[in-house]
């Protein structure tokens, strides 16, 4: 009975954060709007988001479901779903340097 409770539990945990990362893959990058973000690009402020993106997909385990960006402190911030949890990375916009991993609890 225990063991379905858990399975149950753990069902119901890895469905919230898929839902929660299916939204989050809509939201736009940053508030600011599309045209901000190419000005910093444009003016080196920071890297295109592409690059960035392409690299921290191939390297990151589990499914890509979203990114935010920092505009005050310029870091992206993926989002993966790995095991069931939501791990968010976080990267220099302006270097693409890995910040740091962990999970979002």
């Amino acid at each position: 009975m225990a063991d379905t409770f858990s399975n149950v539990s753990v069902m119901r945990s890895t469905a919230f954060l898929f839902i929660f990362g299916l939204c989050l893959a809509t939201v736009p990058v940053t508030a600011a709007g599309p045209n901000r973000i190419k000005d910093m690009v444009d003016a080196g402020e920071i890297l295109p988001f592409e690059s960035i993106k392409n690299r921290v997909v191939a390297q990151s385990r589990g499914d890509y479901v979203g990114v935010e960006l920092d505009q005050t402190n310029l870091r992206y911030r993926f989002r993966f779903l790995v095991d069931g949890n939501l791990v968010n990375v976080d990267v220099d916009a302006r270097t693409g340097k890995l910040l740091n991993a962990r999970k979002s609890y």
